[in-house]
């Protein structure tokens, strides 16, 4: 019986984890996403001083958040999106909009895929 509750235990505290898991990684996608629409609608709009201080916050919170997302994230898409965003940033500061947009859209793109590829799910598992 009391290997019983053992199992149960560790069991619930893995469901527990999993789920801290997922709602970290849906909120640090949430925030990225969303100061991502704040740069990508300066650029269009031409406001380039606007777009490079998000793009800097940007940056510093993926630094903040780097012991975070390097135990989800492969290293290689740590180093990629570090990568396109010190892009973004001198693109922005050059006010070159055309790859200042593509900068964006490959963000986009991990952003949008981040919990899809790396939350806690069977099919992710195996």
């Amino acid at each position: 019986m009391k290997s019983f509750f053992i199992a149960i235990s560790i069991f619930a505290i893995l469901l527990i984890g999993g789920f801290v898991f997922n709602y970290c990684l849906d909120n640090t996608s949430e925030k990225l996403l969303g100061t991502f629409e704040q740069i990508s609608a300066q650029v269009e709009e031409g406001d380039f001083e606007g777009a490079n201080k998000h793009a800097q916050e940007l940056s510093e919170y993926v630094d903040n958040k780097k012991p975070l997302m390097s135990s989800i994230l492969d290293h290689g898409n740590i180093d990629e999106i570090e990568k396109e965003i010190s892009g973004l940033l001198g693109y922005t500061e050059n006010e070159d909009k055309a790859n200042s947009e593509v900068c964006l859209k490959k963000l986009e793109h991990m952003f949008k895929h981040l919990p899809e590829n790396y939350k806690l799910r069977l099919q992710n598992i195996l």
